[in-house]
């Protein structure tokens, strides 16, 4: 074919294709319900298809605004103490950078106090990051400089700052002069060199930045504990991120890493026993390896279960032009009896589920960006806090293949049986036939499959809907009522170690002096909201013992009357225990008791915390209760006295009232500012609400669930509907003449009933066996129950059988109520 013949055969097929797609909008307007109801099943599998994609991606896929991410790499630590990945201490950050021939940096999330004009500080998020970090990420600032390879390496020295694009623009009004002044953090005047490009923050998804403070300013930017083990090499604190040139194999790498890993254990026996270093693509390490793997978990559930919702959305819009197809065959015979050819009415009808995909995709994008503004509005307490939605040519994109797939599977169906062997029939005028066994079974198909898609997607709502009650359900082991919170950082305007405890006992006394409070006492950790404090500890006088990681908490003196917590054995703490002393007092839960000192009391026993020359004593057993999350197990906890610990300084009241909680709030605050109006107060709050945030994933997870639980229920009982509903309106002069001839109801019912509810019934099977076969994979997502639990799939098969069978029924009864002679003067036309 020469040049033009192509140009003049492509022009032709655009034509063609343009008259298929007029045609095809024209013959969907004259059916506007079948339209309506195809595109917003289609909508619904879309849009929530599109969303979580949307979701997960920024989550779990997304690469941070840096040069090149493909080259940059998370490095983890793991040792004897613990096998999981964790983070790596400054100490052992500093011999590694020296020791592997790429560049590595080290960053930690923390929190500041930034001065307002007002001198009231308020808490920003920031990070604490040696000097070569922007370098190695190859980030460059919008405005100013970041900084150099001689700032950060003397300690005290360089009180330097870059700010983020988002607080330059909020807090200093783009202000280009900002540049060379001067800012207070925690109280410290810090320099601003730069402002970072936009979109630029933290390349941790788990936290939002503001500041980036270089490492040498460690002790004017951390408090408390962070401040004491920034120097300890067994601290875990700091993320790191190398940039690892092309040329380095994988190989390679674990070699480097391994023998860095096998140095530092033989140089550092005591801390670093077993170290080990492996890398980890960032991509993939943006959240921490234990977080990303929840991610990824409950991620792919949700999204097994929208891409079900999809599945069934596609069968039912089969199934609706399957029967549509059956009543055209007169045209369509009448168009092929005039030449048109089996591949154009395939085409033609290939064209009209496209016009409905494509209906479906843009009603779907529009529902999926409305629920995730909704998301950005009000993001829940669960969702890594420097995550930002919004639909992206990626999204888009997979919107588009969704609409691909849709077109193939509700498409090819109707069109191969409307080309087929029978297409001639209705220019014969025998539209009233009933319809081949090709048809039939094929509706018949689609209906087991939604009614199996349809029981697992229910068995996963009901198994999260009774995780969430059996979760709300747990005793915390403390008393929840009447108990509000209010955290704040002494750090933050550099208390020291003799004015902190002073600022706690006058907070205590001015907020037990108002009216409801019956008792309040401060803590290091706030409970249900992770891990408190983490340490390696020695039992005194076992030789061979090796450390173990053991939780605890500082607490003030009515800690335990606070939260209600029983005193089983020894005492609690005195107001005298602060006093110089040779010890440290501890009180130890039940649970480390029974484990570390079995069949022995556990009071007078003394073991040693890493970092703490003087051992610890301890003086009392109290009653276990859940400390980091509800449902976890029991696990060794131990309590020591704050003012024997007074260098913590990130600090939590709890107050304990006899009215409710949130009403005393504003005075809470009032008088705690009374003390120092400059201190920046956090998190006021009452436990309800930590016990609500504690819940957020679960309640969000069974919410989400269960509604596209009840969508794919729904839309599996509409296919089943209608095709029973076919089935009839294709034997009507059956139904007709059995009914003149005097059959019984149940002989006319039973037939047409058992048509479609014995595939419906084998598909509630099915879907039930898959659910129990798969539920390994949710297992650990729940609580107090099995994936195989029967009460959960009794429901859901039970629920699904009836409403099947009300489906299957309803039109079925209609037929009972023709009139024969109608229907039979009809049928001989």
């Amino acid at each position: 074919m020469t040049r033009r013949g192509a140009m003049i055969a492509r022009a032709i097929d655009r034509l063609r294709l343009m008259h298929d797609i007029r045609y095809a909008a024209r013959t969907l307007r004259r059916r506007p319900i079948l339209t309506a109801v195809a595109i917003a099943s289609l909508a619904l599998g879309i849009g929530a298809n599109a969303a979580v994609f949307t979701v997960l991606k920024g989550v779990l896929l997304d690469a941070p605004r840096v040069s090149d991410p493909a080259t940059l790499y998370s490095i983890f630590s793991t040792n004897d103490v613990s096998a999981e990945l964790h983070r790596t201490s400054f100490e052992n950050y500093r011999e590694l950078r020296s020791g592997v021939p790429f560049e590595t940096a080290a960053y930690a999330g923390i929190f500041v106090a930034v001065a307002d004009e007002s001198d009231r500080p308020a808490q920003l998020p920031a990070e604490l990051v040696s000097n070569n970090y922007f370098r190695v990420l190859g980030v460059k600032a919008m405005y100013g400089r970041t900084f150099t390879t001689t700032e950060g390496t003397v300690d005290g020295e360089d009180p330097v700052v870059v700010i983020s694009a988002s607080l330059w623009r909020r807090r200093f009004n783009a202000e280009h002069a900002i540049i060379g002044k001067t800012i207070s953090i925690n109280i410290r005047p810090f320099r601003v060199i730069g402002v970072a490009p936009e979109g630029v923050g933290s390349i941790s998804v788990a936290r939002p930045v503001d500041l980036w403070i270089p490492t040498s300013m460690h002790k004017d930017a951390l408090s408390g504990v962070d401040a004491f083990y920034f120097r300890v090499r067994s601290a875990p604190m700091f993320d790191l991120v190398a940039r690892i040139p092309r040329r380095v194999t994988s190989v390679q790498l674990a070699y480097i890493l391994r023998a860095q890993g096998a140095a530092l254990a033989e140089r550092y026996p005591l801390d670093d026993k077993g170290m080990q270093l492996s890398a980890i693509p960032l991509q993939q390490a943006r959240l921490e390896p234990s977080r990303r793997a929840a991610w990824l978990r409950a991620g792919g559930l949700l999204a097994s279960v929208v891409s079900l919702v999809l599945l069934i959305a596609c069968a039912n819009v089969a199934n609706l032009l399957l029967a549509r197809s059956i009543g055209r065959r007169r045209e369509i015979s009448l168009r092929l009896a005039l030449g048109a050819s089996r591949a154009q009415i395939a085409r033609q009808l290939l064209a009209e589920a496209a016009l409905l995909s494509a209906g479906g995709v843009v009603t779907g994008l529009t529902l999926a960006t409305l629920s995730l503004h909704q998301l950005s509005a009000a993001p829940p307490i669960f969702m890594p806090s420097a995550f930002d939605v919004g639909l992206d040519i990626w999204t888009l994109s997979f919107a588009a293949g969704m609409g691909l797939a849709a077109t193939l599977l509700i498409g090819i169906g109707p069109a191969l049986y409307a080309t087929g062997a029978r297409a001639m029939s209705g220019i014969r005028g025998d539209e009233g036939v009933v319809p081949g066994m090709s048809r039939a079974a094929f509706s018949r198909g689609l209906v087991m499959i939604q009614s199996s898609l349809a029981t697992v997607a229910l068995i996963l709502a009901l198994l999260f809907v009774r995780s969430l009650l059996n979760a709300q359900r747990i005793d915390p082991g403390f008393r929840t009522d009447d108990l509000a919170l209010v955290t704040f950082d002494l750090g933050m305007l550099r208390y020291d170690n003799v004015r902190g405890p002073e600022f706690v006992r006058q907070v205590n006394e001015r907020v037990g002096a108002i009216s409801g409070v019956v008792t309040s006492a401060v803590a290091s950790h706030v409970v249900l909201e992770g891990p408190g404090l983490e340490s390696n500890i020695r039992i005194r006088g076992r030789v061979t013992a090796e450390p173990m990681d053991v939780h605890a908490q500082a607490v003030g003196l009515n800690y335990f009357r606070a939260l209600g917590l029983r005193l089983v054995s020894g005492r609690g703490f005195r107001a005298s225990d602060s006093d110089s002393s040779q010890f440290g007092w501890a009180i130890v839960n039940e649970t480390m008791a029974a484990r570390l000192w079995p069949n022995q009391l556990a009071i007078g026993q003394q073991f040693q915390i890493a970092g703490i020359p003087e051992p610890y004593v301890v003086v009392g057993v109290v009653t276990d209760s859940q400390y980091e999350s509800l449902g976890e197990k029991a696990r060794p906890f131990f309590y020591i006295y704050y003012d024997q610990a007074p260098g913590l300084k990130k600090l939590t009241l709890y107050v304990r009232t006899s009215v409710p909680p949130a009403t005393l709030l504003p005075a809470i605050e009032r008088e705690i500012h009374a003390v120092d109006r400059r201190l920046p107060l956090t998190n006021l709050r009452t436990m309800k609400d930590v016990l609500a945030a504690a819940t957020s994933a679960s309640r969000a997870g069974s919410g989400l669930l269960a509604l596209f639980g009840l969508i794919a229920l729904a839309l599996a009982l509409i296919g089943t509907y209608g095709v029973t509903a076919f089935l009839v309106s294709q034997r009507n002069r059956e139904i007709g003449i059995r009914i003149a001839l005097g059959a019984s109801q149940r002989s006319v019912l039973l037939p047409l009933v058992r048509w479609t509810f014995a595939p419906a019934l084998l598909g509630i099977g099915a879907g039930a066996l898959v659910t129990v076969s798969a539920g390994r994979w949710v297992t650990g997502l729940l609580v107090g129950l099995r994936a195989d639990d029967p009460l959960s799939i009794a429901l859901a098969t039970l629920t699904l059988a009836l409403s099947a069978g009300v489906a299957c029924l309803l039109p079925a009864r209609r037929a009972l109520h023709l009139d024969p002679a109608r229907v039979l003067r009809s049928d001989n036309g």
